[in-house]
Formats: C-alpha cells, structure tokens, sequence
C-alpha cells in the first residue's frame, strides 16, 4: 500500500467524519504547516491558531482538495500560507485601525483617555451597551474574554466573515459614539 493510496484513504475517511483519520493526517503533516505559519508569522500562538484552522479546513472542506493538481501537503502549506498572510495584513490594519482609535481628537483626547479615565468609564460603558446586541456580544466575547474570532466562530455558529464583520462595525461604531460623547457641547 502506498503512501499517496493511504493519503487518499485517509481523506475519503475524513469526508465521511472519522476523526481518527484527520488526526493521523494532523500527525502527519501539522509539524511542517507550524513551521510555515510561524515562519510567516514569527509567533507561536499565532501559528498554533493557524494550525487549527487550517486542519478545521480540512475537516470541514476535505473535498475541495483535488489530488490531481498536487499533494496533499502542498495544499495544506497553501491554505496555510494564504491563512498566516490573510492575519499577517489583518493585524497590520488592526493596529493602524487602533492607532486611528487611540490618537482621538486634535487636544489628544482619544479613546484610550476615555477607557483610562475613570470619571469616563460610564460614558465607555453606555456607548457599549448603545450597539447593536450583535456587535456588543461579539466585542465583549473577542476583547473581555479573549475570544479569537474563529472561536467565536465556532461559539457562535456564525460564519467568520460575519463574526470579522460585526466586530470591524461595532470598533468603528463605539469609536464614532465616544469620541462624539466626549467633543466639547
């Protein structure tokens, strides 16, 4: 029997939900996609939390893969490298996101004066509850518990694009409530 036939088998396996099956393939080839997360990402957890989602993937899309066009290890260090440089220019727009967030006005009020500032808190705290139940959930699941958004994901048994979406529009929306609470009346 050959490597590529047990390959083979072992996705068949994994199409029809056996997990042990996924877990010899994860055995088999989780070593090298770490290795190309973190070297895209130099960062452990990010690269673990790659690892995770690129064998979630397979689980859940073990069809899409096509041993015509190539091995199953060159798929899966593709759908690696396009995950850690998918998050790689997230948290580079994050962060300036962030910067936008925390710089605020042109007196240096921003939001990190508001979130700092304890005779502000209540203002943070009213803008919070004035979202959407759908946003605030979300935030307050990713930034007071430390919820990835894949987690949330999966908690939430949402779709990812929805989850990234609501918690782009729910920063963007507490940002524009707050730095409107705190410009001089």
């Amino acid at each position: 029997m050959s490597a590529q036939w047990d390959e083979q088998e072992l996705l068949h396996r994994v199409h029809h939900r056996d997990q042990d099956a996924l877990l010899l393939l994860y055995r088999q080839h989780s070593g090298r996609v770490f290795a190309l997360a973190y070297r895209i990402l130099n960062n452990r957890h990010e690269a673990e939390e790659i690892v995770q989602e690129v064998f979630f993937r397979l689980w859940e899309k073990a069809s899409q893969y096509d041993p015509e066009k190539g091995a199953l290890l060159a798929w899966l260090l593709t759908v690696t490298r396009n995950l850690a440089l998918d998050f790689k220019r997230r948290e580079i727009r994050r962060s300036r996101f962030f910067v936008s967030f925390n710089v605020g006005d042109e007196n240096g009020e921003g939001m990190a004066a508001i979130a700092f500032n304890p005779g502000d808190r209540e203002l943070a705290r009213q803008a919070l509850l004035s979202l959407p139940p759908e946003q605030r959930e979300i935030l307050e699941l990713s930034y007071f518990e430390g919820f990835t958004q894949t987690e949330l994901a999966v908690k939430l048994g949402q779709p990812l694009g929805t989850v990234k979406t609501r918690v782009r529009l729910g920063l963007q929306k507490l940002r524009e409530l707050l730095l409107g609470l705190k410009e001089p009346q």
